[in-house]
């Protein structure tokens, strides 16, 4: 019989055992400071950014959390770090796409 217990040496938290010691919200809060950072102010924003921040914003009509909202748009976020080269963004969505969706 094969034991499927994780190993108390473990580096990494597993979500399937717990979320205890995982920072989704703090992880999700600094992604979505990117993506501000990134999207708002200076450039007119394109379509697609213009949607992703009605939708985060909306107070009529489906409103997604953040963390929700980063699952939905998982991949438009991903390319948004690469065009801006940004390692540590694209670093921090992984983690909590491994941790967190």
């Amino acid at each position: 019989m094969t034991c499927l217990c994780r190993d108390s040496q473990a580096a990494a938290t597993d979500r399937y055992v717990s979320f205890q010691g995982i920072d989704c919200e703090g992880n999700t809060r600094r992604v979505m400071a990117l993506i501000d950072r990134y999207t708002l102010g200076g450039e007119p924003m394109d379509a697609f950014w213009t949607y992703f921040h009605k939708r985060r914003n909306a107070t009529l009509g489906p409103r997604f959390d953040d963390l929700l909202l980063l699952s939905s748009f998982v991949n438009p976020v991903r390319e948004l770090f690469e065009a801006k080269g940004d390692a540590e963004g694209m670093a921090l969505l992984e983690k909590l796409e491994d941790e967190c969706m």
